[in-house]
C-alpha cells in the first residue's frame, strides 16, 4: 500500500520568512563592510562642508529675530458686490508669496529709512564680497528658501537687503506667522510692523485701483446698453403700429384649426380614393352574399367606404343575386335530366338557353356596378383636388401669420434681455460704490511684531552644513554602493553562479613562512584557516557519488591578488597532512612566488622541462611536510603561452602522474593571460577562486565563460578571504579550545615533522590512505 506522504508546515515561521531574513543579514552584512572601506567619505564631507560653514558663520554680525502673526479676518458678505474677488484656491500661499515680494520690502526700507534717517544699519558698505563667500551665502541661501526664508544678499553686495523674511501659511487654520532677522533689534521689530502695513496699504491701493478700473468699464457698459434698450423700444413700438398683434395671434389660431380639419378630411378622402382604386365589383358581390360577422376579402380600411356604396350598388346586386341563384337552379336541373336525358334534347336545350340568359343578365348587372364604382372614383379625385388647394391656400396665411408673429416674439424677448443687462449693471455700479467704502482688509493684523531676541546664526548653520554634509556623504555612498558588483557574501556568489562553492576561507591575518614552511608553520595557523581547507578537500574528496576523486586540480581566479597562490600552498598541504602524496606545480610562469615559501631557488623547473624536455625528478624538490613535492615555475627563456603547447607538457604530466595522488597547478590569472586556459583542458579540473569585498562579478563571468568555452571541468568555486557576517560566521570561536588539536609542549620537533599523522586525529592516516586509493 502506498503512504500518501506529506511536508511538514510550519505555521510559526514559514519558509518565506527564513528567505527573507536570510536576505536581510545578507544586505546588512554587505552594507557593513561596504562602509567599513568607505567610512572616510562621510568624514570628508563633513570636512568639506562644515569648515566653510563654521569660517563663515564666525564672521557674520549678530542677529536678532521678531515675530508676528497675521489672520483672515471675517468680511461682510455682499451678495452683489463680487467684482473684486481672488482666487480661493492657494489664498493664504499667494498672500505669504505677496509679504515676502521684493516690491513691499523696497516700500518698506523707504519708510524706515524715513523714520530712522542715516541709521547705519540701512545703508551697509558696499563692496564685492570675495567669491568662497559669495558661494557660501549663497547655497545657505538655498537652503533657506526651502524653510521659507527670504535670505538677504552678501554683506558686502552692492543691492545688500539688511533683513531676513519668513513667512509660514497653515493649512490648518488661516494664519499667516512672520518672522523677520536683523542685525539691529530696534530696526529689525519696525521693519516687521512696517512690512505688515505695507501690505495692508498695497492690497487697499489695488483694491481702489480695480473699483476704479471696474466702475469704469461699467458706466461705458451701462451707457452701450441704454442706447440698446432705446433701439429695441423703438423697434417693438415701428412693429405694433404696423400688425395687428391680437388680430394676427386670432387669425394663427383659427387657420390653424381650419388646416387640421382639412387635413383629416383629406387622409380620409385619400384613403377612399386609393381603396376605389383597387375596389372591384366581384368585392362588393362578395360583401352582399357574405353573411353578418363574416370576414370579406377586401383591403384593410375600406370596409366603411365599401357599405357606404351599398345603396347605390342595391338594384345592381339585387338584379345580379336573382340571375345568379335562379341559375343556378337551372344548372341544377340540367345536370338533374343529363342522367337521363341526351344533350340534344329539346328539354336540355331549352334550359342550355336559360341559363345563357341569366347569364347575360349578371353581366349587365357587373357593368352598371363598374359604372358607379367610376363615378364614385371620378367623384372623390374632385373633392381631393378641391381639399388640396384650399390647404395650400390657407397654409400660406398661417405662414405669414406665424413668421409675423416670430418677429414680434424676437423683438419683444431682445427687449427684455437688454432691460435685464442694463438694470443688473446699475445695481452692481450702485453696489460698488457702496463696497468702494467699507474697509475689508484680506489679512488684518493679529499680533503685532514682538521685541527682538538674540538668534545665535552659527549654531543653525552648522546643523544645516552637518545635514548637508551627511546627505552628500549619503548619495556618494549609496551609489558606490549600487555600482559595487563585488561580492560580498558566499550567498550572493551562490545565487550569481551555477557552480558550487565547495571551498569557504575566512579573513585572517598569515605570516609568510619565508622558506620556513612545514608542519610547525600549519600547526601555528588559526584553527578555523586550516578546518576550511579540510572541508575543501573532503568536498572534492566525497562528492564524487563513488567516481574517483580529481587527480590533477588547477587552481585559478579571474584577477591577480584574489589569493589563488596561498589556497594552492595550503590546499597541497592539507592534502599531503591526510596521508596523500601531493606535487605542488607552480605553473606561473611569469610571476612566480611560491618557491619563497619553501625557501626554494625559482629553477630550474617547469619552464626547463617544458621547453628541454628534461627529467621532473631532477626539479622537484622536497619540503619539510610529508607528502608534499615541490615543482618551481622555473625561468622561461620565451613567451610562456608558447611553452603550455609544447608537446612536452603531456609528456611531463605521464611522467609524474604515477608517482603522486595529487597534483595541484597554480596557475596565473584568467584574465591576465592566455596560460590558464591553456592548461586547464589538460587537468581532470579546476577550482577557480573568488575573493570576498575585492572579485568583481562581471570579471569573474568572463573568466568562468573562457573555462566553459574550452570545455574544463569546473570543480567548484572557492571563496576566499570572506568576511563572515554574525549569519554565516562557522561556530570556530566556541568550539576553538574544545576541539583545536595542539602538539604536546615535551615532543621533540624531530617527532612532530617525521611523524605528522600518528600525532594527529586516531587512524587519519589509515583513513586517507584509503580515500587516495578510491
Amino acid at each position: 500500500m502506498n503512504e500518501q506522504t506529506t511536508t511538514s508546515l510550519d505555521l510559526i515561521r514559514p519558509a518565506s520568512q527564513f528567505v527573507a531574513a536570510s536576505r536581510l543579514h545578507g544586505r546588512a552584512h554587505r552594507s557593513r563592510l561596504f562602509l567599513r572601506k568607505r567610512w572616510w567619505v562621510p568624514l570628508f564631507f563633513l570636512v568639506l562642508v562644515l569648515g566653510p560653514v563654521c569660517y563663515f558663520s564666525a564672521g557674520l554680525p549678530p542677529t536678532y529675530q521678531s515675530t508676528a502673526k497675521m489672520w483672515l479676518p471675517t468680511r461682510l458678505n455682499l451678495s452683489e458686490n463680487r467684482l473684486y474677488n481672488e482666487d480661493p484656491g492657494n489664498f493664504l500661499a499667494t498672500q505669504s508669496e505677496l509679504l515676502r515680494s521684493q516690491l513691499l520690502q523696497d516700500r518698506t526700507l523707504a519708510k524706515l529709512n524715513r523714520q530712522f534717517p542715516g541709521h547705519p544699519a540701512l545703508n551697509p558698505v558696499t563692496g564685492q564680497a570675495p567669491p568662497w563667500k559669495e558661494f557660501l551665502a549663497s547655497s545657505i541661501g538655498q537652503v533657506e528658501s526651502v524653510l521659507h526664508y527670504s535670505p538677504p544678499k552678501a554683506p558686502n553686495s552692492p543691492t545688500a537687503f539688511p533683513f531676513s523674511l519668513k513667512v509660514v501659511d497653515s493649512y490648518k487654520n488661516s494664519l499667516v506667522d512672520l518672522k523677520a532677522q536683523g542685525s539691529d533689534p530696534q530696526l529689525t521689530q519696525a521693519f516687521l510692523n512696517q512690512l505688515m502695513q505695507a501690505y495692508v496699504d498695497f492690497k487697499r491701493q489695488v483694491r481702489e485701483e480695480s473699483t476704479t478700473r471696474a466702475a469704469a468699464s461699467m458706466n461705458s457698459q451701462l451707457a452701450t446698453l441704454k442706447a440698446d434698450l432705446q433701439a429695441q423700444q423703438e423697434k417693438l413700438h415701428s412693429f405694433q403700429s404696423s400688425n395687428n398683434v391680437v388680430f394676427l395671434q386670432e387669425q394663427g389660431n383659427s387657420a390653424g384649426n381650419y388646416l387640421g380639419n382639412i387635413n383629416r378630411q383629406l387622409a380620409v378622402l385619400k384613403t377612399e380614393y386609393q381603396l376605389l382604386q383597387t375596389l372591384q365589383p366581384q368585392h362588393l358581390l362578395e360583401l352582399s352574399s357574405k353573411p353578418a360577422g363574416a370576414e370579406p376579402n377586401i383591403p384593410v380600411g375600406g370596409l366603411p367606404s365599401v357599405r357606404e356604396l351599398q345603396p347605390l350598388l342595391a338594384a345592381s346586386q339585387g338584379d345580379f343575386l336573382k340571375a345568379s341563384q335562379q341559375m343556378e337552379l337551372l344548372k341544377s336541373k340540367r345536370d338533374e335530366l343529363l342522367q337521363f336525358l341526351k344533350p340534344l334534347h329539346p328539354k336540355i336545350i331549352k334550359l342550355n338557353e336559360g341559363i345563357a340568359a341569366q347569364q347575360k343578365v349578371m353581366e349587365l348587372a357587373r357593368q352598371e356596378q363598374a359604372k358607379v364604382l367610376a363615378n364614385r372614383r371620378q367623384s372623390v379625385g374632385l373633392e381631393v383636388q378641391n381639399l388640396e388647394a384650399a390647404f395650400k391656400e390657407w397654409d400660406t396665411k398661417a405662414l405669414q401669420a406665424s413668421r409675423k408673429l416670430a418677429d414680434y416674439e424676437r423683438i419683444r424677448l431682445d427687449l427684455q434681455h437688454t432691460q435685464a443687462a442694463y438694470d443688473r449693471v446699475l445695481g452692481l455700479i450702485q453696489n460698488l460704490d457702496l463696497g468702494k467704502n467699507l474697509d475689508q482688509e484680506n489679512l488684518a493684523v493679529l499680533e503685532p511684531a514682538s521685541p527682538p531676541l538674540y538668534r545665535n546664526l552659527m549654531l543653525r548653520n552648522i546643523l544645516i552644513g552637518l545635514a548637508a554634509s551627511l546627505l552628500l556623504g549619503s548619495g556618494v555612498l549609496y551609489g558606490a554602493a549600487k555600482l559595487d558588483d563585488r561580492f560580498a557574501s558566499i550567498e550572493e556568489l551562490r545565487g550569481c553562479f551555477s557552480e558550487n562553492v565547495v571551498g569557504y576561507i575566512p579573513e585572517i591575518s598569515l605570516r609568510r613562512p619565508n622558506g620556513k614552511f612545514g608542519l610547525d608553520s600549519l600547526h601555528k595557523s588559526r584553527f578555523e584557516f586550516l578546518e576550511s581547507f579540510r572541508t575543501l578537500r573532503s568536498a572534492l574528496l566525497f562528492t564524487g557519488h563513488g567516481d574517483s576523486p580529481p587527480k590533477t586540480i588547477l587552481v585559478a581566479s579571474s584577477v591577480p591578488e584574489e589569493g589563488k597562490s596561498t589556497v594552492s600552498l595550503y590546499f597541497a598541504a592539507i592534502l599531503a597532512m591526510g596521508g596523500a602524496r601531493v606535487l605542488l606545480v607552480d605553473a606561473d610562469l611569469r610571476r612566480a612566488s611560491l618557491h619563497r615559501n619553501f625557501g626554494a631557488e625559482p629553477g630550474p623547473g617547469l619552464a626547463e622541462i617544458l621547453a628541454s624536455g628534461g627529467d621532473p625528478a631532477q626539479c622537484i624538490v622536497s619540503t619539510s611536510l610529508e607528502g608534499l613535492s615541490f615543482l618551481p615555475a622555473g625561468r622561461p627563456d620565451r613567451n610562456p603561452g608558447e611553452l603550455f603547447l609544447n608537446p612536452n607538457l603531456n609528456s611531463l604530466f605521464h611522467r609524474i602522474y604515477p608517482q603522486f595522488d595529487f597534483i595541484i597547478l597554480n596557475t596565473p590569472p584568467v584574465l591576465a593571460t592566455d596560460d590558464a586556459s591553456t592548461l586547464a583542458p589538460n587537468v581532470d579540473g579546476v577550482l577557480f577562486v573568488v575573493r570576498g569585498s575585492f572579485t568583481s562579478a562581471r570579471k569573474a563571468h568572463q573568466a568562468l565563460e573562457l573555462l566553459r568555452q574550452r570545455k574544463v571541468n569546473i570543480l567548484g568555486l572557492v571563496f576566499n578571504r570572506a568576511i563572515s557576517s554574525a549569519n554565516e560566521r562557522h561556530s570556530y570561536t566556541a568550539y576553538r579550545s574544545a576541539y583545536q588539536w595542539k602538539p604536546k609542549r615535551n615532543r621533540r620537533p624531530s617527532q612532530t615533522q617525521t611523524k605528522p599523522d600518528s600525532v594527529a586525529q586516531n587512524g587519519s592516516k589509515k583513513t586517507h590512505h584509503h580515500l587516495v586509493e578510491r
